[in-house]
């Protein structure tokens, strides 16, 4: 008898800047510059290497359409963190984005101040700590200027095999 193999859906990590799982400070940032996210444990022992995330922007004034904010993971065994970009929350530079891996882009499709912008996709997460990298690329706008406007949620999806 053949089986067949589900993705189940575990409890989610918000990344946001208060209330959420872990903190990044996103209000308020900057055009042509990024933030680096608190480093979440996923604890010790067998962990899903699949994530679903989903992230929910929104500018202070109104982006181009056609601009993007990019998104990083950095991957720490405990000892060595990619990008060497610690461990806190804190300012990502330009140049600390080459060595954490590219989960993905939020490609601005309307340009209006305050709307959400949404955007999700797949990536896997190998070690046991992870951060969350943002770069806002856009030529000309700010992130929403009010805390948790913006958000990365990240759902674990291992497979289930029946």
């Amino acid at each position: 008898m053949a089986n067949k193999i589900y993705r189940a859906v575990e409890s989610s990590i918000t990344f946001q800047d208060s209330g959420g799982d872990v903190v990044i400070t996103l209000a308020n940032l900057g055009y042509g510059a990024g933030r680096i996210s608190d480093r979440y444990d996923r604890g010790a022992g067998s962990k899903p290497m699949r994530y679903k995330w989903k992230a929910v922007i929104q500018f202070e004034s109104n982006p181009a359409v056609g601009q993007t904010v990019e998104l990083y993971i950095a991957e720490s065994d405990g000892t060595y963190v990619d990008g060497n970009v610690g461990t806190s929350n804190g300012q990502l530079t330009s140049d600390k984005r080459r060595n954490l891996t590219l989960i993905g882009l939020v490609v601005v499709d309307v340009g209006t101040a305050g709307t959400n912008i949404i955007a999700s996709g797949v990536c896997h997460i190998w070690e046991r700590y992870f951060s969350l990298g943002v770069w806002n690329a856009t030529a000309n706008a700010n992130l929403k200027n009010t805390a948790n406007a913006s958000r990365v949620i990240f759902t674990p999806m291992p497979d289930e095999v029946q």
